[in-house]
């Protein structure tokens, strides 16, 4: 019975996968009449909104306006936001995102003033809402202290109000599971009722009634969470079965991944999803050999399992892995179990009472504690590697070794887990630093800005122009570094820059500065110090406790960061100008056989000094100044440049109009590549081979070798 279910568990999968690669309803809904506010989505400073309308749920934003009750509904029409198109080779994008969470749509609006809003019928779904939000308010007015927030995370799951830099020291540390709602919490729930049911002396029948209703209240609270769901789910089955002496997990387990799966096929794709059922099923399989050890070897066991099981996805999901999850969990699980976990318990009662100062701030020395505690071991040492995208063979092999490990943690032979992690290690190293290809020049799509990545494969260097900045969409502010330049430097197996040139300091071309050092080891920073804007720009970056060396333009003529070859082309220039982009860094960089020039932002009159200068600025491929505008590339620096390709970072549908038509004329016989209509654009080096591969535009896809000049495939 346990192998039909697995076996059908195992073929939905396959089915639902398939059915997902098809396009969903997401993509075709741009406008909706009305819409009925069914949940809150929070915010440390604000609320917005998840609506619904005809089967179909949008996430609302709202600028202005107090808030809006739980079941209204609104009419006037809204328009519904295109679904951003990953613009860059990367594994996640925002369709994949919304339809995962079955979300159809975002829409934005100033304000609801003006709409046709009126209270609703409420649906139970909406009630148990309303009393969430009830609960949150209850809880953030009790205290003034932070620890609230954390509490909020540990209770109901809402971990919107707890810092982004926290929850990175979290999933640095490898214990992200035991601040968010996860089996874990569910397993402590049901463990600690029981401990209080049986000292109100109720009988075992009563007992595990009242374990069901309060489990699944639970699951009301959280039922969007894959975790919870399988946790309870196994749980309140498991109490039932026990009613006639059957304990059938693995039917249990394998019925509850079904269910989710018919309720949102593309919910295998889901990160806790995975993470979840796989953990739970090798604890299962391994629950013979784990019965009749001492406490502490089933402790070692299980955490051991636990991260060696999920070892493939963290690879595929997040690109990294980690050197000190075992360790950790085996310190804080005991800690949250003993500490915490009662702690959060407990509190539910005392929300109920008069405040009691000694109790506030005793929650307060705790909580703050933790944080600072793992705050600094996150930073003691580095506790994850970036790796980059394997190929499909190698994650086949490192799942076989994976189960070799486990199934010899199950029976204690530790020299064969020694050996068999031993090889895991040197498979995923050894792919992670070898690479078909000498060079990778990456132009990475940041909308309107500029941010180039170039690595040297066979002496593992990495340099970096620019980062990108700020873009609005409809007068809202976001930052890009989370969804292009971060993620692309993980997927690459990036960890260190050992070199990142700013060429000058307008927001679109260093606006991700920040992110990309407080993330990264950059070793290095070539800047220009006698721009206009650096000694504002420097306060907030290097004086933050920035490790790396600054290296100042003016003073660097020819640099080699491995096989690199960088020139700066404008050093010893002076001028007196509050135009940052007169003091652009103008490099042409050497990869092998193949010569590139990148000009930031220079202007005309720059571009005329470089070529009165008798500098030799032949080159095979020409970065467009100023995305294209006509301020640049006049046809002096064209011609001097001789480029065969010509590179243009502009956003689609940019206000500016960039590339303009004048400069794309100077281009004649040029093979032009713009992240405007191609997205990112990677050129690949191979001795004298040169490989253009685009994201969005197939068409450009092309190699040519220099010595013969022409086209060699697509």
């Amino acid at each position: 019975m346990n192998k039909t279910y697995l076996f059908l568990f195992l073929f939905i999968v396959a089915v639902s996968m398939l059915f997902a690669a098809y396009p969903a309803d997401t993509a075709t809904v741009d406008y909706i009449d009305e819409l009925k506010i069914v949940d809150y989505k929070y915010y440390r400073d604000e609320i917005h909104y998840v609506t619904e309308n005809g089967g179909l749920t949008f996430d609302l934003f709202v600028e202005e306006g107090g808030r809006v009750e739980i079941g209204t509904v609104c009419t006037g029409g809204f328009t519904v936001a295109d679904i951003n198109e990953q613009r860059n080779f990367l594994k996640r994008s925002d369709y994949m995102q919304l339809t995962v969470n079955q979300i159809s749509g975002r829409i934005y609006e100033n304000t609801l003033e003006g709409k046709n809003c009126q209270t609703g019928e409420m649906t139970v779904k909406m009630t148990i809402a309303n009393l969430r939000y009830m609960y949150i308010v209850k809880l953030l007015n009790y205290t003034s202290y932070d620890y609230k927030f954390d509490l909020l995370t540990l209770s109901i799951g809402n971990k919107s109000y707890i810092e982004s830099d926290f929850f990175d020291s979290l999933q640095k540390l490898g214990i992200y599971h035991l601040y968010v709602i996860s089996g874990t919490h569910v397993a402590f729930i049901g463990a600690f009722l029981y401990f209080a049911f049986r000292k109100m002396r109720l009988t075992l029948r009563t007992i595990k009634i009242l374990l069901i209703i309060s489990l699944l209240l639970f699951l009301l609270i959280n039922v969007f969470s894959p975790s919870v769901f399988r946790a309870v789910f196994m749980a309140v089955l498991l109490i039932v079965t026990s009613f006639f002496n059957k304990k059938p997990y693995m039917t249990i387990i394998s019925l509850s991944a079904i269910i989710q799966i018919l309720f949102n096929p593309y919910i295998v794709f889901h990160a806790g999803y995975q993470l979840s059922y796989i953990t739970t099923y090798f604890i299962l399989l391994a629950r013979p050999f784990i019965h009749g050890q001492k406490a502490f070897i089933q402790l070692l066991q299980i955490t051991l399992i636990s991260e060696v099981s999920t070892l493939l996805v963290i690879l595929i999901q997040f690109n990294e892995i980690s050197i000190s999850g075992i360790i950790m969990n085996l310190f804080f699980v005991p800690l949250f179990s003993i500490i915490i976990f009662p702690m959060v318990i407990l509190f539910q009662a005392v929300m109920i009472m008069p405040k009691i100062n000694m109790i506030d701030n005793f929650y307060h020395i705790i909580f703050t504690s933790l944080q600072e505690m793992i705050s600094y071991l996150s930073h003691f040492i580095k506790h994850r590697y970036a790796v980059k995208n394997l190929p499909e063979p190698v994650y086949i092999l490192i799942a076989l070794m994976t189960f070799l490990i486990a199934r010899n943690i199950c029976r204690l032979d530790y020299i064969k887990v020694i050996v068999f992690s031993l090889g895991l290690m040197v498979t995923v190293y050894v792919s992670n630093v070898t690479d078909r290809d000498d060079f990778t020049f990456t132009m990475i799509d940041v909308g309107q800005g500029d941010s180039f990545l170039i690595e040297d494969h066979k002496n593992d260097q990495t340099v970096m122009i620019d980062t990108g900045g700020v873009f609005t969409f409809d007068d809202r502010e976001s930052m890009l570094a989370e969804k292009t330049v971060l993620p692309y430097l993980k997927e690459r197996g990036i960890d260190n820059i050992d070199l990142l040139i700013l060429s000058h300091m307008d927001i679109d071309h260093v606006g991700e500065a920040k992110d990309v050092i407080n993330n990264k080891n950059v070793r290095n920073l070539m800047v220009n110090m006698d721009d206009p804007k650096f000694n504002e720009w420097s306060k907030n970056i290097l004086e933050d406790d920035f490790e790396g060396d600054v290296l100042s333009s003016k003073d660097i003529e020819t640099l080699a960061v491995g096989n690199i070859m960088i020139e700066n082309l404008v050093v010893g220039r002076q001028i007196i100008s509050e135009d940052s982009n007169e003091h652009s860094i103008v490099l042409k960089i050497v990869l092998g056989e193949y010569k590139f020039l990148m000009t930031g932002d220079m202007t005309l009159a720059m571009e005329e000094f470089l070529v009165q200068q008798g500098n030799d600025i032949g080159v095979d491929v020409l970065k467009l100044a100023h995305h294209g505008s006509n301020t640049s590339t006049g046809n002096v620096i064209v011609e001097a440049a001789g480029a065969s390709y010509a590179l243009i970072s502009a956003g689609a549908e940019n206000q500016y109009g960039h590339p303009h038509q004048e400069v794309l004329d100077r281009l004649e016989g040029v093979n032009i590549l713009s992240t405007k209509d191609a997205g990112m654009v990677q050129l690949n080096i191979k001795n004298d081979k040169l490989c253009v591969r685009t994201k969005l535009e197939d068409a450009l896809n092309h190699c040519i070798k220099k010595e013969l000049n022409h086209q060699l495939s697509k």
